[in-house]
């Protein structure tokens, strides 16, 4: 049986300060943002000063398995790498001398320690993400590469480590947060009015059970270890620290201003168990139960399987969303010539452009959420989709269809986002699979088909063979060959299959062909995708 592991969920809560708050109040959270800023800002100047701390190695010594004792090299963790910028920016008994220019108390005194850790791991990240980016553009094709990235400007919520917030279930109902902001020169806990929804309260009451749990543990280990004149924890007390999978957790909140106020966003966390590895759980349970989905422009296939038979089909249409965006593309086009010529680093069609999001973001969400409740519905254990990146709309089209299709394509990577986190939650993997062939394969014979539209225009949404002359959905087609890839029988067409294949599109100039599965519209990356699982 394959091994059991366990994967995080993530789910946040939107608490809304009320907008009766005094101005006071208000006034100390802009100060306190005001300080964040200023701390993110000082640590990304030194990260970018000091790049090398990315690609540092430590010794480490194994203490488990049969290379116990044994050394290796390690890149540094984020624990190292704040280590090593306090060691630099803060006075201690240690480290008594630093360089002024590097004194974190000369730029934000008295920031509580919480304040500076967490802006520490925010410049961190976007520094490591600016190199990383960077390096990618240097290696790039001269001539293909766009303008190289920018120098990081990191998000400016601020996010309250434990010391700086309190969200517990008894504060909450008494209608409060507890938050600790800048008040003239001090640091002040402050509670702030909130406005959440109905269920956080079992939200909070599990987090806080699991939370009393897990001190109370803690605080009989250390007996234990004082005992036994231990000063290091075992495996397995470690594991009974750590939040049982299952349960919600509720982690460090996030302050953000917006136009229309302010707003405390709670992440919960879990961990879900998960029985396996894809490839593992595919050799060892024969009847799995797996779910394969092809994402189109306006629409997801999916069908389910439980080992070779199919138990149900299930399309999700956005072609109506797919219409709008298009509609309001084009009144960006209209409203754009009229007024000539777009002014640099102004943004004109700005509702639109929102309206737009907005759509997209909905989009998204509605066709994941429709995905995974079919998905736990069917009892599936695995959801199959395709590698879709990257995928460019051909030449030849107006700006508002050919930015319409770009957003289609895109919006086929967020939703698959969304699919893995909804999944995550229940228990079930999402694994991928290379795209090449699945929409052009007859699922009947595995030889090229085409793809036509019954009346000759419009979109292509039948599937036909000729050889074979099975016809259907065109959509449910690769979902079909999908099941195929993920047992690894799935039989590639040959050059002579494909040279013929290409002949017949020629001459057949009323059936229109989709090319989403051809290798070539997919790109050389995808080309080389292998089948391997992205669990």
């Amino acid at each position: 049986m394959p091994g059991e592991k366990s994967i995080p969920a993530t789910r946040t809560v939107r608490l809304r300060i009320a907008p009766s708050v005094n101005q006071g109040k208000v006034a100390a959270m802009v100060a306190t943002t005001a300080e964040w800023d200023r701390a993110v800002a000082f640590y990304t100047n030194l990260f970018l000063d000091h790049p090398g701390v990315f690609d540092a190695r430590r010794t480490v010594v194994l203490s488990s398995g049969p290379d116990a004792c044994k050394t290796k090299e390690a890149a540094w963790t984020d624990k190292d790498r704040l280590t090593w910028a306090e060691s630099v920016t803060v006075a201690t008994p240690a480290h008594p001398s630093i360089v002024p220019e590097r004194n974190f108390a000369a730029t934000c005194p008295g920031a509580p320690r919480d304040l500076r850790r967490a802006a520490i791991h925010a410049a961190a990240g976007a520094v490591q993400s600016y190199l990383s980016n960077l390096h990618r553009w240097e290696k790039a094709n001269p001539k293909r590469r766009s303008q190289p990235p920018k120098p990081p400007h990191p998000h400016p919520h601020l996010t309250a480590y434990g010391q700086m917030a309190t969200v517990r279930l008894g504060d909450y109902r008494a209608g409060f947060v507890r938050l600790k902001v800048k008040v003239g020169t001090r640091w002040m806990w402050e509670n702030l009015p909130v406005h959440a929804p109905p269920y956080l309260d079992n939200l909070l009451a599990e987090s806080d059970r699991e939370r009393e749990r897990i001190t109370t543990e803690r605080a009989e280990q250390n007996r234990r270890m004082a005992a036994e004149g231990r000063t290091a924890r075992t495996e397995a007390e470690r594991r009974a620290l750590r939040p049982a999978p299952g349960v919600w957790v509720a982690q460090s909140p996030t302050l953000i201003r917006k136009r229309e106020g302010w707003w405390l966003h709670l992440p919960f966390e879990k961990r879900t168990k998960i029985a396996g590895k894809a490839e593992d759980r595919r050799l060892a349970e024969p009847d799995l139960k797996v779910g394969t989905v092809d994402l189109n422009a306006d629409s997801a296939g999916a069908a389910a399987w439980e080992g070779a038979r199919c138990r149900g089909i299930r399309t999700v249409w956005h072609a109506r969303e797919n219409a709008k965006r298009e509609k309001a593309l084009q009144k960006v086009a209209r409203r754009q010539k009229r007024s000539g010529r777009p002014v640099k680093g102004q943004r004109s069609n700005g509702g639109l452009w929102r309206y737009i999001a907005g759509l997209d973001a909905a989009v998204a969400w509605r066709v994941a959420t429709a995905i995974v409740a079919w998905a736990v519905a069917a009892g599936l254990q695995v959801l199959v989709f395709e590698h879709l990146r990257p995928y460019r709309p051909e030449r030849g089209l107006s700006w508002s269809r050919r930015t319409n299709r770009k957003r289609a394509y895109w919006l086929r990577g967020k939703l698959l986002k969304h699919v893995r986190h909804l999944a995550a939650c229940h228990g079930i993997l999402v694994v991928e699979r290379n795209p090449a062939w699945t929409s052009q394969a007859c699922p009947h014979c595995s030889r090229l088909g085409e793809r036509f539209s019954p009346d000759g225009r419009g979109y292509p949404s039948r599937f036909r063979c000729g050889h074979c002359g099975w016809t259907g959905d065109a959509n449910v087609v690769a979902a079909l060959n999908l099941q195929r890839k993920w047992g690894r029988v799935f039989r590639y067409p040959t050059a002579e299959e494909r040279r013929a294949a290409e002949a017949s599109r020629g001459r057949k100039a009323g059936a229109a062909a989709s090319r989403e599965g051809s290798p070539e519209t997919v790109g050389a990356n995808v080309r080389s995708t292998t089948d391997a699982p992205a669990a």
